[in-house]
C-alpha cells in the first residue's frame, strides 16, 4: 500500500494560500495602476434624452421588475430574493444522498431554468 505525503493545514497549507492571494493582489494592483478603468462622459443635467440604466449584473432584476407593473411592483420586489434564497437553500431542503448530477434531475433542471431565465431577463434589460 502506497502512503500518502500529507501537508500541515499551519503553516504549509496557510503559506501557500497567502502567496497566492498575494500573486492576485498585486496583479490587480498592478492593473489599477498601469490600466485605470474609465468613469465614462461626465453628467450632463440638460440632456433630457438620458435614459438611465442599472449596470450590467442588475439588468436581470431591473427587467423581472417589468414584469410586475404598477401595485405589483412590490410583488416582483419581494419575490426576487425569496426565490435567491430558496435556490441557495435547496441543498439544506433536499435530503437525496445521491451525489451525481444526472440523478438530481429535479436540482439540476431547477439549476437550469434559473440560469437560462436570468440570462433572457439580462439581455432583454439590455435591449430595452
Amino acid at each position: 500500500m502506497e502512503t500518502e505525503k500529507r501537508e500541515t493545514f499551519y503553516p504549509t497549507f496557510v503559506f501557500k494560500e497567502a502567496t497566492v492571494a498575494l500573486g492576485v493582489f498585486i496583479v490587480i494592483i498592478l492593473l489599477a495602476v498601469f490600466l485605470p478603468a474609465g468613469m465614462g462622459d461626465p453628467a450632463d443635467p440638460s440632456d433630457s434624452t438620458f435614459i438611465p440604466k442599472p449596470e450590467w449584473y442588475f439588468l436581470s432584476a431591473y427587467q423581472f421588475l417589468k414584469v410586475f407593473p404598477g401595485k405589483l411592483e412590490v410583488l416582483g420586489i419581494i419575490l426576487q430574493p425569496l426565490m435567491l434564497l430558496g435556490l441557495c437553500a435547496l441543498p439544506f431542503i433536499d435530503r437525496n444522498p445521491e451525489r451525481r448530477m444526472g440523478k438530481r434531475k429535479f436540482q439540476l433542471g431547477l439549476l437550469g431554468l434559473v440560469v437560462v431565465v436570468t440570462i433572457i431577463l439580462g439581455v432583454l434589460g439590455h435591449l430595452a
